[in-house]
């Protein structure tokens, strides 16, 4: 700039047509200078975002890595250390206004531990109607006196002992006499029993067998196969098969009705899982689901007993959840699927239903962006610690009247959310949302609404995983079994899988419950006092049904 101001003053000498001309060529080169310079940073400013992009994406790709290592390796709790670390945890005050301000923490008694030597001991409970065998062990005769004629009885020592005898297959040979009176003719003889199955070589418990191993139990056929042969008895799994086939026929009628007493409840859970189908054209197998609904407000001393109905469709389209639901009102907790939104739809025939959403599904994400450490990780522990305590207050809630529940909800649970979402919402704009923080964020924001049903009803509960628990045996079976031979497979894989479910959600044993159905079924009851066989219903195979229900998986 100082060369330019000196030559423009050796200019103040030359003609003015002279100087005119020079300044003209300076401003043309001086314009291109600034041209250039625009295109220059232009073009700097392009390198920088792109670098920024390829950034993010590197970030993405390594937070999609560190979740993939944590689900094969990692633990699968989604709970945040009970004490966090000195340089994230929050200030005393702030743990006040967390809770809403109130100044008033619910505490939960934490349960004792037992002492370090009996933590593997536990309480071996004997059954009353387990069939007991009393063996009496006798003193040997050198064990007594030399005289032995005062010797009188005088207590006796009893030892009880759980014992076990393997599976026995044995054959049932039915006899029918036949009489006749030699006098006038007259012929007798015993009438066939009323059976479920008629004119086979294999009784009813054989069937029976071939259902519990597989969905009870989780064995595949060709194992049963291999137990029996231990026996010396060969079944082909072919023949299994068929057996659990016309066992699934013969309770059709059952799961429906099963189906219908479900559909008429104003408040159900829902979700769905995978099931493989074998696509014979291909020689490959193709993705099918297997569809949940489930009845369970033992938390909320709901009276209707739990229940579950699995249906199996060939996609994940929403409209199969809409024909499940076609006969059913009111609330559906489910998790962010975007398929059940239409369940919402006004124009519906039984009208909109209410979603109500999964906290533990929300935390889930919170604790990915936690653990893959981003540039937000503790603002997403602080989230994670949050949603734990609103679980602490639903262990506290566990057991008690709707009334209860939505009164103490209110006053506990309600400000602590307000101002988890308030938070939120003052960050969204600034952060990436397309990192793991900004994803849990814009996530939780899109389900507010659902998010927040359960503190306007106290039947609902804050999680989904009800639902969850009762389909984690259709991944046993599927893991065992790989794949379902044929759409009636799957189907049959549903019934079973539901009257079985709803057993063991009732404390019912499935092989007694299945053994009273099929006399029920043999004695010609009517289809429309099925609803007389639902498990709950049974009057054998009782257990004490102490099963955990975890509040967040």
């Amino acid at each position: 700039m100082e060369l330019i101001q000196q030559a423009c003053a050796q200019l103040a000498g030359h003609e003015d047509s002279f100087v005119r001309e020079v300044a003209e060529e300076i401003a043309v080169l001086d314009r291109t200078r600034d041209d250039e310079m625009i295109v220059s940073a232009a073009r700097l400013s392009t390198a920088k975002a792109h670098i920024k992009t390829l950034q993010a994406e590197v970030r993405r790709k390594s937070e999609q890595l560190k979740k993939l290592e944590r689900m094969l390796f990692g633990q699968s709790s989604e709970k945040a250390d009970k004490e966090p670390d000195d340089e994230d945890s929050p200030a005393p005050e702030e743990q006040s206004d967390a809770s809403g301000g109130s100044g008033t923490a619910l505490t939960c008694a934490q349960p004792a531990k037992k002492p370090r030597g009996l933590r593997g001991r536990q309480k071996v409970s004997i059954p009353a109607h387990l069939r007991r065998e009393i063996v009496v062990h006798e003193p040997k005769v050198e064990q007594f006196c030399a005289c032995g004629c005062a010797t009188a009885r005088m207590s006796e020592q009893v030892i009880e002992k759980l014992a076990y005898k393997p599976a026995e297959v044995y054959v049932v040979e039915e006899r029918y006499p036949k009489y006749a009176c030699r006098k006038c003719g007259h012929f007798v003889q015993a009438k066939v029993p009323e059976r479920v199955f008629d004119y086979s070589r294999y009784d009813d418990s054989m069937s029976l067998a071939a259902v519990i191993s597989k969905f009870a139990d989780f064995l595949p056929h060709y194992r049963l196969q291999q137990i029996f042969g231990r026996n010396g008895v060969q079944i082909n799994r072919s023949t299994l098969w068929r057996l659990v086939k016309r066992a699934g026929e013969a309770l059709k009628p059952l799961y429906e009705a099963l189906l219908a007493d479900l559909q008429a409840c104003t408040k159900l859970f829902m979700d769905e899982t995978t099931a493989r189908l074998l696509d014979p054209g291909r020689g490959k197998t193709k993705t099918c689901y297997m569809w949940a609904m489930c009845r369970d407000d033992r938390r909320s001393k709901g009276r209707q007993p739990p229940a579950v109905v699995f249906r199996f469709a060939p996609s994940r389209a929403g409209l199969h959840a809409e024909a499940l639901l076609e006969n059913s009102t009111g609330i559906l907790q489910v998790d962010g699927y975007r398929g059940y939104n239409r369940l919402m739809a006004l124009d519906r025939d039984r009208g909109p239903m209410v979603l109500a959403y999964c906290w533990a599904h929300v935390r889930r994400k919170f604790h990915h962006a936690w653990e893959v450490r981003g540039p937000r990780w503790a603002d997403a522990k602080k989230v994670v610690q949050t949603i734990d305590r609103l679980f602490e207050i639903e262990r506290e809630l566990k057991g008690q009247a709707p009334a209860v529940r939505l009164a103490e909800r209110m006053r506990l649970s309600e400000p602590i959310v307000d101002r988890l979402f308030l938070e939120m919402g003052a960050i969204q704009g600034q952060i990436l949302m397309k990192d793991a923080f900004g994803d849990a964020i814009n996530y939780t924001l899109k389900l507010r609404d659902g998010l927040r049903i359960f503190l306007s009803d106290g039947r609902v509960e804050m999680d989904n995983n009800l639902v969850e628990n009762v389909i984690r045996p259709l991944a046993l079976i599927r893991k065992n079994s790989l794949f379902a031979g044929s759409t009636l497979g799957g189907e049959i894989w549903a019934m079973l899988s539901s009257l079985i479910g709803t057993c063991k959600l009732n404390g019912v044993e499935p092989y007694a419950y299945l053994t009273w159905v099929f006399e029920k079924i043999a004695a010609k009851l009517p289809l429309a006092e099925y609803h007389k066989l639902f498990p709950w219903h049974c009057p054998i195979g009782r257990y004490p049904n102490d099963l955990d229900e975890s509040e967040a998986s």
